[in-house]
């Protein structure tokens, strides 16, 4: 008899659960090493012109064949057969076989996965290389699937592909099957969101970067560059202490010092007598925008 996926992920999580820290991370660090060594194999292929898994130049296309490199859509390549490719590989091996193309563009900055929060999404994100851009998006309904639908009631995910602006998937071609292994990692995942986090290595992207040091290494950091190329716009909010005033002169000192040092003014904003502040980190320009899917229900 099968083992339901979303079951043996629940069990993974409750074996997991009852691991000590020790226990876990050898385990963690054993995933990261075959991760890192999997993508120096890619990066030393993709940059020689060919595909790491079966050794052809990325221009190839054999229809027996599926493989990760028909993203980039080699000639005779149709976007019915963008379902051979996600039945072989699975959802989050896409998912960091693309991150990694991406990543060779610009670290971080050409995948978006941030989440909005009361969306109805599990996952949303737009993935950018040069001319191509890949979008993944998965509602809470699609992962139990739609009953009432013949072609949609198993967990699946949508896709949208663009090459040069123009649509060549969109999400409602196509309603793409989780693999067993897809689902077991969503369901453990679901069950300790706080210890399981499906990670990319060399694939991370915008939400990995908003952590509290990477954040507090922006605002500290040198301003380098045009606004145009920023990876991270700084928004300051200041406010005046109770029964106080803040004074234009001390705020033009502020401007002034940023700008003869080379700093953010944000990194500079502690010494502004009697004010409050507040520095919010969002998405930048350089940063790709993600490319959202209508539907799914919002959370109230």
């Amino acid at each position: 008899m099968a083992v339901d996926p979303f079951e043996a992920g629940k069990r993974y999580a409750d074996y997991l659960r009852g691991l000590s820290d020790e226990q876990r991370n050898p385990l963690s660090q054993k995933n990261m090493d075959s991760s890192m060594a999997e993508h120096k194999r890619f990066s030393t292929s993709f940059k020689a012109g060919r595909c790491y898994v079966c050794g052809k130049k990325l221009g190839s296309f054999d229809r027996t064949q599926p493989c990760f490199h028909w993203f980039l859509r080699p000639r005779g390549f149709e976007k019915k057969d963008i379902v051979a490719v996600a039945e072989r590989f699975g959802f989050f091996r896409i998912q960091s076989y693309l991150r990694w193309v991406a990543n060779e563009d610009g670290f971080a900055k050409n995948i978006n996965d941030l989440l909005e929060e009361g969306t109805g999404k599990f996952i949303e994100v737009t993935i950018k290389y040069q001319q191509f851009e890949w979008s993944f998006s998965v509602a809470e309904s699609d992962l139990k699937g739609h009953p009432t639908t013949e072609f949609a009631k198993h967990s699946h995910y949508h896709l949208q592909m663009k090459i040069d602006d123009r649509m060549f998937i969109s999400y409602n071609d196509f309603h793409l099957p989780f693999s067993n292994a897809d689902i077991l990692n969503i369901s453990a995942r679901q069950e300790m969101p706080d210890i399981i986090k499906h990670k990319f290595p060399a694939g991370e992207g915008m939400q990995d970067m908003m952590t509290d040091e990477v954040v507090e290494a922006v605002i500290n950091a040198p301003k380098t560059g045009g606004e145009e190329d920023a990876v991270f716009s700084l928004d300051s909010m200041i406010e005046a202490e109770e029964g106080t005033t803040i004074k234009g002169e001390d705020l033009y000192n502020i401007f002034q010092e940023a700008k003869e040092k080379g700093v953010t003014i944000a990194s500079l904003l502690h010494k502004l007598p009697n004010a409050k502040t507040a520095v919010t980190v969002t998405p930048g320009p350089a940063v790709v925008k993600q490319a959202p899917r209508s539907g799914g229900r919002k959370k109230r």
